[in-house]
């Protein structure tokens, strides 16, 4: 019974969420959407709060203002517009990186964590909502007059940057044994290899990517190609299986 509760919820979130995504992207403001949950939805809802969330700080997903003592980001938007859908308090917990969240987690800290990738690993940790975002990866390189890059004839003097871990990395290695990986831990770096001429092409993701070229010293890039069978990865909500 309780899993079954579990399992309505997730399903109540997954719908709530895409609605809230189609709220954020439409161009007119709309009702915003509003939680139809049972009396025993509510009752496990009530006996859960608040909700402890867990956020991996990653701009521009998820961020932390030092001077402000302020969280901002896309996950962070997200996760309090549903807590006023359902609505429900949110008590947040700021992590580096996945595997200290999920550390968190082991020990019982954590009921809800957004924007993880889904790993076989997490499979076994969470329950997942459907995707409510998907972000494509593109391939960059400096400015050549290139209009497209075929990853299958790049040979191995092409060193290509891109963040590991990742499951961008996983990807490549997997599909394209034959590329020259450099792993770095940040996308600012990917582009800053490119700079120096350490690397031909770098990896990295859109969003990443909007915010990177805001500055004048990515400014000489071009941004490139999508990559085929990984144009893009999907963001999940994860609920703690109890």
């Amino acid at each position: 019974m309780i899993r079954l509760l579990r399992t309505g919820f997730i399903g109540c979130l997954a719908l709530l969420l895409m609605a809230q995504m189609a709220n954020t992207q439409a161009d007119e403001p709309e009702t915003p959407a509003v939680a139809q949950l049972s009396s025993a939805q509510r009752n496990w809802l009530d006996q859960h709060a608040p909700l402890r969330v867990g956020l991996v700080l990653r701009a521009p997903y998820a961020q932390f203002d030092q001077r402000l003592q302020q969280l901002s980001g896309a996950n962070v938007d997200l996760m309090n517009a549903l807590a006023a859908t359902l609505p429900v308090d949110l008590l947040w917990r700021n992590f580096p990186d996945q595997s200290a969240l999920e550390s968190a987690l082991a020990k019982g800290e954590i009921d809800v964590a957004p924007g993880l990738m889904q790993t076989s690993a997490g499979l076994r940790l969470w329950l997942f909502s459907d995707p409510y975002l998907r972000v494509s990866q593109l391939l960059i390189g400096e400015r050549d007059g290139s209009t497209a890059v075929d990853l299958e004839k790049l040979d191995s003097l092409s060193r290509v940057a891109v963040r590991m871990p990742s499951t961008t990395a996983d990807y490549l290695r997997s599909n394209f044994a034959h590329l020259n990986l450099q792993g770095v831990p940040l996308e600012r770096q990917a582009l800053q290899l490119l700079l120096s001429q350490q690397a031909r092409y770098a990896v990295v993701d859109e969003a990443q990517l909007s915010r990177l070229l805001r500055e004048p010293e990515f400014a000489g890039l071009a941004v490139g190609w999508g990559i085929s069978g990984c144009r893009s990865y999907c963001v999940w909500l994860h609920v703690r299986d109890l």
